[in-house]
C-alpha cells in the first residue's frame, strides 16, 4: 500500500476512518492504479482515474460502505449523486467507465464474487463535432505574433508541429531529440498505451523547427543551463508542459483575434479536418492519427458532411425556399 497516499487520501477526507473503509478503499484503489500503471497506461489516464475513483470512495464514506462489495442499485445511487451535483454528461461517463473498469478488476481478481458495474450505464451524450479552424484561422495562427524571442519562436514552432502531425499535445511535450529524423523529415510519436506511429513532417514545419533549435541551443548558454533531451523545454531547461501550451495557444488566440477556447486539441482537429477536404483518403488520416479504430477517425466525415451541406443550402435555388 502507498502510505504517503494513504495519509494525503485520509487527510483530505476521501477515506472514513473506520479500519474497514480505510483498508478497502486505498488498498484496493492503490493496487488497480499500480496494474494500470504496469499496462502502460498514460501519467494524464492514471491522474483521470485516481480521481474518479476518489470520487467513488468520498461517495463510499458518505454512504458508510463497509467494502466494495455493494448491490447494484447503490452504485446507480452514486450514478444519480453525480448529475445531481451537475457534473456535464463527459465528465460523469468517464467516472462511471473508471468505475467498471475498477469494479470488473476487482471481480476478475477475485476480490468481490459479484460485479455489481456490470449494468451501470452512461449518461446519454449530446452529440458534439470537434472544435476545428477553418484554414484562414489556422494560417493567422501559425504566423504568430510577429516576435523573434525564445518563448514566441518556441510557440509559433510548437502550434507548427501540433498542426502539421495532428499530435495531441502530450504527444509533443513528449518529443526528445531521439525522436525527430531531420534528415527524412519524420518524428517519432509515443500515443496512447505507448503506441508508436511515425508521423512525416512538411518543409514550413521543418524551417520553424531548425529556428527554434537555434534559438534554443542560444538560450541554454545564455542561462547557463544544461542540456535537455526534450525538444521543447520551458525557461528553466526542463520539459514544457501541456498546460504551458495550453496558456500560450489563449494568448496567441487573443492577440490574434481568434475565437475564444481553442484548445491544443483544434489544432489535431483541424490537421484531420484539412487534410480530409482537401481529398486525403481516411484511412492514412486513422494511421497519422494514431486512432485504434477507424470510427474514432470518422466523426471527421460527419463536419466535413456538415460543411457540405451548409455550402449546399447556401448555392442551391431552391434550398432557401419554403
Amino acid at each position: 500500500m502507498n502510505t504517503d497516499y494513504c495519509q494525503t487520501t485520509a487527510q483530505n477526507g476521501v477515506i472514513g476512518d473506520a479500519p474497514s473503509v480505510y483498508g478497502c478503499c486505498v488498498s484496493h484503489i492503490e493496487a488497480f492504479l499500480l496494474e494500470q500503471k504496469a499496462r502502460g497506461l498514460s501519467p494524464h489516464s492514471l491522474r483521470a482515474q485516481r480521481s474518479d475513483l476518489e470520487k467513488l470512495a468520498t461517495h463510499a464514506k458518505g454512504q458508510n460502505w463497509s467494502d466494495w462489495a455493494v448491490k447494484p442499485r447503490v452504485l446507480q445511487r452514486f450514478a444519480l449523486e453525480l448529475g445531481e451535483r451537475g457534473l456535464d454528461p463527459a465528465s460523469r461517463s468517464r467516472i462511471l467507465s473508471t468505475t467498471r473498469t475498477f469494479y470488473s478488476w476487482m471481480f476478475n481478481t477475485e476480490r468481490i464474487t459479484n460485479n455489481p458495474a456490470s449494468g451501470l450505464k452512461n449518461p446519454k451524450q449530446p452529440k458534439r463535432l470537434p472544435a476545428v479552424l477553418n484554414e484562414a484561422e489556422s494560417e493567422k495562427l501559425l504566423l504568430g505574433d510577429g516576435s523573434d524571442g525564445f518563448a514566441a519562436i518556441r510557440a509559433q514552432c510548437a502550434f507548427e508541429f501540433l498542426y502539421a502531425c495532428g499530435l495531441r499535445v502530450s504527444e509533443l511535450t513528449c518529443l526528445d531529440f531521439q525522436d525527430v529524423d531531420m534528415k527524412d523529415r519524420i518524428i517519432r510519436v509515443w500515443g496512447k498505451g505507448e503506441k508508436v506511429r511515425l508521423v512525416p513532417y512538411h518543409a514550413a514545419a521543418a524551417e520553424i523547427l531548425e529556428k527554434y533549435l537555434d534559438c534554443r541551443s542560444k538560450f541554454l548558454a545564455s542561462k547557463r543551463l544544461p542540456p535537455s533531451p526534450a525538444i521543447f523545454i520551458n525557461q528553466r531547461g526542463g520539459r514544457l508542459t501541456p498546460t504551458s501550451i495550453r496558456n500560450f495557444l489563449s494568448d496567441i488566440c487573443e492577440k490574434a483575434g481568434i475565437r475564444a477556447k481553442i484548445s491544443p486539441h483544434a489544432l489535431r482537429h483541424s490537421f484531420a479536418t484539412h487534410l480530409l477536404n482537401r481529398g486525403m483518403d481516411l484511412r492514412a488520416i486513422q494511421e497519422l492519427l494514431g486512432h485504434s479504430s477507424l470510427s474514432t477517425t470518422q466523426r471527421y466525415t460527419h463536419l466535413n458532411l456538415e460543411e457540405l451541406a451548409r455550402a449546399y443550402d447556401k448555392a442551391h435555388p431552391r434550398a432557401k425556399k419554403p
